[in-house]
């Protein structure tokens, strides 16, 4: 008995992966009804130090705390060990460590979903340098892409645990499945490592990762609808020999392009829609959930919110460069990615696919490259694609979210809640609750500061919107329990493990 009641107690209803649970109490609180303008305290938290926080159960006062699926209310946090104890109205605790958040947005820890890791550098240097450009800038928790040619059975454990000695945040990964041999082992990396999403390209990076014929994706998603209800299909949709036709015309007619609307032209904006629908008609066959990434344009857009209406097992992904960048402005070939950044038309959709739900997350698509390995040509169709975009995540968005009719609220269900339910990390990710992990963001909505690399903090000598400066930063995260600032991070990781993410 003295060992249970050392866990919080969770109701079964709590546990449900597609619920949302709101205690009784909460519908009597009142929500904080002006806080979408983005008021700012000239002076932020004062934070605690490692050595004062040991021990103690952290209580946060005053802030406006993000209910996910609610709205955003005046609540206090008390934070026990690595996990919530209790949130209300009015709370005390004599011993307890209290931080005054009065003015600020406290939100759940971010969740990424999609980044690239050991791509361009090593694994191992990667899982320091990108963890901490996240963690710093709010998102506590990645979802991370393994790829290769070759089985993962011989990686897997080395992987994993290099993440939970080195990592600054907790990883769950998706596998990139591209043969026979890897699609035959699915069922195995489900049962013994917990991984229940799975990846594979309609259209792939020449030089880098093939693309897979339909015959292919069809034998794929019966093997992960195979795994159950909670298993995913993550998908690249765009249609590959479009793309290839597109950009075979553009090579020969620009052999030597330095232009990112170019590049946009050898990326159809309806090859990405042909894909979404092909994907959505052939998944009917199997029952297959399918989660269509970085969807990056409005005809993309208008394909998946036809195909919502008629299906409940698809999902959809943007990313925060598609929703901040565009080609009025941002024509550096330091942004070239696949899909390509396209019009504010385009973004204008993305925006409006998130305000009614067509779009069910956002990620960044996280690859860093420095500027070096960026530029190995001033040749557009040589330059590699990818960019440094996790650290910049959050801010950008709280900049532009209000501007484009996207409530706060709505904002932070799309980077919490919502990634937390599809990948199986509900309730414990993606919620302000009790029993929650104490993964927690501090938002001063109004602050304003101009993005640098430094304050990216990736291992990237460059960052997106460089130079800018935007609305809305992240003053704090507590991750695991623990206060983290800049000043802070070294202190805090030696009271704090990462840990890798099993999901079933």
């Amino acid at each position: 008995m003295g060992e249970d009641k050392k866990t919080p107690f969770i109701p079964d209803f709590f546990r449900q992966p597609h619920s949302t649970f709101v205690p009784e109490w909460l519908k009597a609180v009142k929500p904080s009804s002006a806080l979408e303008a983005g008021g700012s305290m000239a002076q932020g938290p004062v934070p605690p130090s490692v050595a004062q926080s040991r021990g103690k159960a952290l209580l946060l006062k005053g802030g406006h705390c993000v209910i996910p699926h609610q709205g955003i209310f005046p609540l206090d946090v008390r934070i026990q060990g690595t996990t919530i104890d209790s949130i209300g109205e009015n709370l005390s605790d004599p011993q307890a460590l209290t931080v005054e958040v009065r003015g600020k947005v406290v939100i759940p820890g971010v969740i990424d979903p999609h980044v690239h890791l050991g791509i361009f550098a090593d694994f191992d240097t990667e899982i320091v340098t990108e963890t901490r450009s996240a963690l710093l800038n709010g998102v506590t928790t990645l979802g991370y892409y393994l790829g290769g040619q070759d089985s993962y059975l011989g990686k897997l454990d080395e992987i994993i645990a290099k993440i939970e000695k080195t990592s600054l945040c907790d990883v769950f990964i998706h596998l990139v499945i591209l043969n026979r041999r890897q699609l035959e082992e699915v069922p195995v990396y489900y049962s013994r490592y917990g991984i229940t999403s799975f990846k594979t390209y309609m259209c792939g990076i020449p030089g880098l990762i093939p693309e897979v014929e339909d015959d292919f994706l069809l034998d794929l998603m019966e093997k992960v609808s195979s795994l159950g209800p909670e298993a995913v299909l993550n998908i690249h949709a765009e249609n590959y020999r479009i793309v290839q036709r597109a950009t075979e015309k553009l090579k020969k007619a620009r052999p030597l392009s330095e232009s990112l609307v170019e590049w946009e032209r050898s990326h159809p904006a309806f090859a990405e829609a042909e894909a979404i629908q092909r994907a959505a008609f052939l998944s009917k066959e199997t029952g297959v959930r399918v989660y269509f990434v970085h969807v990056s344009s409005g005809k993309g857009i208008h394909s998946a919110r036809e195909l919502k209406q008629k299906s409940k097992n698809l999902l959809f992904e943007t990313t925060s460069p598609y929703l901040t960048l565009d080609l009025e402005q941002d024509l550096d070939l330091l942004y070239k990615m696949v899909p390509p950044i396209r019009s504010r038309e385009d973004q204008k959709a993305l925006w409006g696919g998130l305000a009614d739900d067509t779009v069910d997350t956002i990620g960044s698509d996280h690859t860093p490259m420095s500027s070096g390995q960026k530029k190995t040509s001033v040749n557009l169709w040589d330059v590699p694609p990818g960019y440094p975009a996790v650290g910049t995540h959050l801010p950008s968005l709280l900049d532009r979210a209000a501007g484009n009719g996207v409530p706060l609220a709505r904002l932070v269900e799309k980077m919490t809640t919502s990634p937390a339910k599809i990948f199986g990390l509900y309730p414990r990710k993606g919620a302000l609750l009790p029993g929650s992990d104490a993964d927690l963001v501090i938002v001063d909505p109004g602050l304003r500061k101009e993005v640098t690399p430094q304050t990216a903090a990736s291992r990237s000598d460059y960052c997106l919107h460089q130079g800018r400066t935007l609305r809305g930063w992240p003053v704090a995260v507590i991750k695991s329990g623990q206060w983290v600032t800049p000043d802070s991070l070294g202190q805090a990781r030696n009271f704090f493990q990462a840990r890798y993410l099993k999901r079933h």
